[in-house]
């Protein structure tokens, strides 16, 4: 600024020219410039003279009379003081304790009274002000406010380097005993679909508008299992609905996806004898033989690891069976890792889709099919299903594809966590970090 400042005073640049080329903005480059001019009762070169340069900028003109003091506000905390708390906050984040703007306003407050900083913070409400996170984010770009995705302190204690790391070395023991192949890797879940879908997209309104609203077809819908399954190659088998019915009826398969099963269930939810009927099927759709064996990867659940139909039907078959870690399939199950969330968005599209095509009409199990069927065509994409199984790092087989980030929320339960309140173990927590021995772990 203080360089566009001179080049317009000199008359070298234009307004325009010399915010673009300074990059700063134009409005306040018009207005410092106006308050740089001669006028009456302006400070002049004299005045200013003790100030000392580490403490505030000036422009000083050779021309003329005066110096116009420019800058902006110093900062509360030293650039390595706020480095160490924009360490601390992504720190917490690893951790599954993120720290809300709230969270880093009152720490801001509590560290800045630790240290003896002079501040204006607010004493009453002992909270830093809005200006000053504001002012932090744009010094820090590399922080952004993100909505947290739920994980709950079972998977965050059970996916640690022992158990990850115990898996790896199973997977890659079968994969190198049998010779598997991508196309002989499978990974086999259910989902459940609802007549209310679970994803809703954003939707353009009324800026002023507290509450916008979306049509459904009612406020709760039963749940409907269907089960899915692909291999590393990126090809799919065709699903299987499981019904919330205690009778079959043909009319809940209108337009389902070509060679889609139906089950039915009173409860909707996937039962022993289902699994088993269905993968009966799968042994059929991978011409999975003993001396051409392939692998399915699965959670496990009690209707796959309490089965003994399908166990020994997998053995008489060749088909091995390998189960995930629990609490891990999150990050370990390539449909978990790339297929279910953009199903999920086309099955909420092809919903609203509908209804706008059938005023007065709503969505019951008997459009199911078809729309979930239409969503599923979407979704199942050979890129999916390839990316899938190589972010998980089931094929190519790569027990070094989670990083240190990925592990550090278990690292909570490695060593008592202090108890957490809304203010005073924000900073005590704060505090512990920035002690040597814990900062350089």
């Amino acid at each position: 600024m203080r360089f566009a400042v001179d080049s317009v005073m000199r008359g070298e640049m234009g307004y325009k020219k010399a915010a673009d080329s300074f990059k700063v903005p134009q409005s306040t480059l018009e207005r410092r410039v106006k308050l740089v001019k001669p006028q009456a009762g302006r400070p002049t070169a004299a005045d200013v003279q003790a100030v000392s340069d580490k403490d505030i900028l000036y422009v000083e003109q050779p021309n003329l009379n005066f110096v116009q003091i420019l800058g902006p506000i110093k900062t509360v905390f030293s650039v390595e003081e706020e480095n160490l708390l924009a360490d601390y906050i992504l720190k917490m984040e690893e951790r599954l304790f993120g720290i809300t703007t709230y969270d880093l306003r009152v720490l801001a407050y509590q560290w800045a009274e630790k240290l003896g900083k002079v501040h204006s913070f607010s004493k009453t409400k002992e909270i830093a002000g809005k200006d000053w996170l504001s002012g932090f984010s744009i010094r820090h770009p590399q922080l952004a406010l993100r909505k947290p995705e739920a994980t709950s302190a079972a998977r965050a204690a059970t996916f640690n380097k022992v158990n990850v790391g115990k898996f790896f070395d199973l997977l890659t023991r079968v994969v190198e005993e049998n010779g598997f192949t991508p196309e002989k890797i499978y990974n086999c879940d259910e989902t459940g679909v609802t007549i209310v879908p679970k994803h809703r997209s954003n939707i353009f309104s009324l800026k002023v508008r507290k509450q916008v609203g979306v049509l459904t077809s009612t406020e709760r819908g039963n749940t409907i299992t269907i089960e899915v399954c692909f291999n590393a190659a990126g090809t799919y088998m065709a699903p299987t609905f499981i019904f919330p019915r205690a009778r079959a009826n043909n009319q809940l398969m209108n337009n389902c996806p070509p060679g889609a099963t139906a089950k039915y269930h009173p409860s909707g939810w996937m039962q022993s004898e289902i699994f088993f009927s269905w993968f009966k099927r799968f042994v059929m759709w991978s011409r999975a033989t003993k001396d051409s064996p392939v692998l399915l990867l699965l959670e496990g659940h009690f209707t796959h690891t309490k089965n003994m139909a399908v166990i020994y039907y997998a053995r008489d078959n060749g088909v091995v069976l390998l189960c995930f870690p629990p609490h891990c399939t999150h990050r370990l199950q390539p449909l978990d890792e790339r297929f279910m969330k953009p199903l999920s968005v086309f099955y909420d599209q092809e919903v609203a889709i509908w209804l706008r095509s059938n005023p007065g009409r709503v969505v019951t199990q008997f459009q199911v099919s078809k729309l979930y069927g239409s969503a599923f065509v979407r979704a199942a994409t050979m890129i999916t299903a390839i990316n899938g199984f190589r972010k998980s790092g089931i094929w190519p087989v790569n027990p070094y594809v989670f990083g240190e980030h990925d592990y550090a929320p278990s690292e909570n339960t490695d060593r008592p966590v202090p108890p957490f309140t809304r203010r005073g173990s924000i900073f005590q927590s704060f505090r512990s970090y920035c002690q040597p021995t814990n900062y350089n772990t």
